[in-house]
């Protein structure tokens, strides 16, 4: 079992080849601890620092903007944890596992829906890197800045896996010591004062606004956590996966969120979030604050092309394509780059528009995975099915896919935003609650439709619905 612990050091020398596969017991390695320093170097970030300065900004005293992150990242984050787990169990990419639900086509849905959440955080974070890295040189233009800090990401993402957790191992410890000196010198400027140092109640509405973003800062995570823990030896302990993961996110995310508001309560006037991060810590700072997102850069360039690999493996096996590491890399770099040159202008309030759009999105596939692996299949499925339409999860799996779009749609009388209220809205007083109705919706007309029989089908809510499942691993 030590032996497979162990990090191999001859895979660091080649390109990660598995992509989308399974990877089978006999290359299964890593050790529980990478995943919390994973998980800390991917949240230990100006990111979050930004997001707690958009709290602030939506009316929020510090207090509450504490409150309100916490919160948020907790409710996210029980999501993500329980998803960790499926990756030593099944020893797949996230999105592959949902063909366990939506079937080997219909599965495509989402993987598309994850694109567009990996380069749409890539493109912001490609934003917030280059505003610091021109505070420090601006005769190096923000486009300048964007472009230059893509080819660390191309090289990381191409190399993959191992790569990946090596870099965010020396990243924790780097990160860690910075942003606990960076709050130092921000307590040491001073107590805050004016709007930002009130105690008063925030409108409920504006509340789970706040606690919103950082519900979808979390669960964001959720189509990839299992894409970093895939390698891990099946029997390495559930619960001790949980944790590292959970606290790998929670720890760094809320702590820099904090500082986030404080420093823009200290600030309420800066150009931006990340210029007054310079101004309370020094201009040492920025390229530190800019650094720190390389990590999570890489995670979404990775993440999103497994999904392009597993829309392309619907017409062509590419489970073992180096060509389609480096061309999808490629694309959903240049896909991220792209946004980012379109809408660095007007970053903070498309910041906030995209994360809220991205709740109504993966809050019901979470629920349905979820109630899916845990109360349905036991985390009991056929792997190979999960690469061919002619395996038991079939082409489409209409029930999964119709709960899905439900209770996607259920969301829209209780969406509030600037480009749509829904009708029930005032009703309930402005508050945004459509985050919530889609995490039931999604877990009850999954498990309605799961009673709702097809021909030649015997349903059995419990159990693997189609019949036996053995745990059978691709030959």
């Amino acid at each position: 079992m030590a032996d497979q612990l162990r990090q191999r050091p001859e895979s660091l020398a080649q390109i990660e080849v598995r992509s989308i596969d399974y990877i089978p017991p006999e290359e299964r390695h890593g050790r529980i601890r990478d995943q919390f320093t994973l998980w800390f170097g991917l949240n230990a970030n100006i990111f979050p620092v930004v997001l707690g300065g958009v709290v602030v900004f939506m009316g929020l005293d510090f207090l509450w903007a504490c409150v309100a992150i916490a919160l948020g990242v907790v409710i996210g984050l029980v999501l993500v944890g329980f998803h960790a787990i499926q990756g030593p169990k099944l020893g797949v990419p996230q999105m592959i596992q949902s063909r366990g639900q939506f079937g080997f086509y219909g599965a495509v849905l989402v993987f598309a829906a994850s694109i567009v959440l990996d380069f749409g955080f890539l493109a912001a974070q490609l934003v917030i890197q280059a505003d610091a890295m021109n505070l420090l040189v601006s005769s190096i233009s923000i486009p300048g800045w964007i472009a230059i800090l893509t080819v660390p990401v191309v090289v990381l993402t191409i190399y993959g896996y191992d790569w990946i957790h090596l870099f965010q191992r020396w990243m924790t410890v780097i990160l860690g010591v910075t942003f606990v000196i960076v709050f130092i010198q921000a307590i040491l400027r001073g107590g805050l004062t004016g709007a930002a140092a009130g105690n008063h109640a925030p409108s409920f509405a504006v509340f789970m606004g706040a606690t919103g973003l950082f519900v979808i800062a979390m669960v964001s995570w959720a189509p990839y956590v299992s894409d970093y823990s895939r390698y891990l030896p099946e029997t390495i302990s559930k619960t001790k996966t949980f944790w590292a993961v959970v606290l790998g996110c929670a720890i760094p995310q809320i702590f820099c969120a904090i500082l986030g508001a404080y420093i823009t309560g200290l600030l309420p006037h800066a150009s931006s979030t990340v210029a007054a991060v310079g101004d309370v810590a020094g201009r040492w700072a920025l390229p530190v604050m800019a650094v720190s997102l390389i990590g999570s850069d890489v995670a979404n360039a990775y993440t999103g092309m497994l999904a392009l690999a597993s829309i392309v493996s619907c017409v062509k096996d590419v489970r073992h394509s180096v060509s389609m590491r480096v061309i999808g890399s490629l694309l959903l770099i240049a896909a991220g780059t792209g946004c980012a040159l379109l809408g660095y202008k007007h970053f903070v309030n498309n910041l906030a528009n995209f994360l809220n759009v991205l709740l109504y999105v993966f809050i019901p596939w979470s629920a349905i995975n979820l109630t899916d692996y845990y109360l349905v299949k036991h985390g009991d499925y056929d792997v190979a099915s999960f690469f061919t339409p002619r395996g038991r999860y079939g082409g489409y799996l209409w029930r999964g896919l119709i709960a899905y779009v439900l209770a996607v749609a259920v969301q829209v009388p209780f969406i509030a935003q600037t480009f749509y209220t829904g009708p029930l809205v005032k009703t309930l007083g402005g508050i945004d609650i459509s985050w919530v109705v889609g995490g039931i919706a999604g877990f009850v007309f999954y498990l309605i439709a799961l009673r709702v029989p097809t021909r030649g089908e015997t349903v059995s809510v419990g159990h693997e619905p189609l019949g036996p499942t053995a745990f059978n691993a691709p030959t």
